[in-house]
């Protein structure tokens, strides 16, 4: 199994998802940056993603769309669900639409993605915490 490195740009319509880079045959999605730019890929055994603190504003989404085969968009009116639930070393976002469900994964904690998904989604997120954070020093 592989490692598949995502953006996730969160718009005011729809969550666009963006496909960065491959490791491995397969390619598990182990990266989740929503609506920032992204960092270097690290270790697939522990998912994370370095945060810069630009946002897109002025991104042509259209364009990104078209740059993938691969890259789609998730308007927020076909998102039932969203399960964000903090683990120890990740937090794993859980979208779930009325035909597919794909899981990602954060170096974000659970609080930082519920507030940028908070106003366009509402009461469809639930958040959950399994486990304290570690502190890596």
């Amino acid at each position: 199994m592989g490692f598949e490195q995502l953006q996730l740009v969160a718009t005011d319509r729809r969550i666009v998802v963006v496909h960065k880079s491959k490791k491995g045959a397969g390619g598990l999605a182990s990266a989740f940056i929503l609506g920032r730019h992204s960092g270097a890929f690290e270790d697939p055994d522990k998912p994370k993603a370095d945060l810069g603190e630009k946002r897109f504003h002025e991104i042509d989404v259209e364009k990104v769309l078209a740059s993938n085969k691969n890259n789609f968009g998730l308007s927020y009116s076909e998102i039932i669900s969203v399960e964000v639930d903090e683990g120890p070393d990740s937090t794993s976002i859980t979208l779930v639409t009325g035909e597919d469900k794909f899981q990602f994964y954060a170096s974000l904690e659970a609080k930082e993605v519920n507030d940028l998904l908070l106003e366009h989604l509402g009461s469809r997120i639930v958040t959950k915490k399994t486990g304290p954070r570690s502190r890596v020093r």
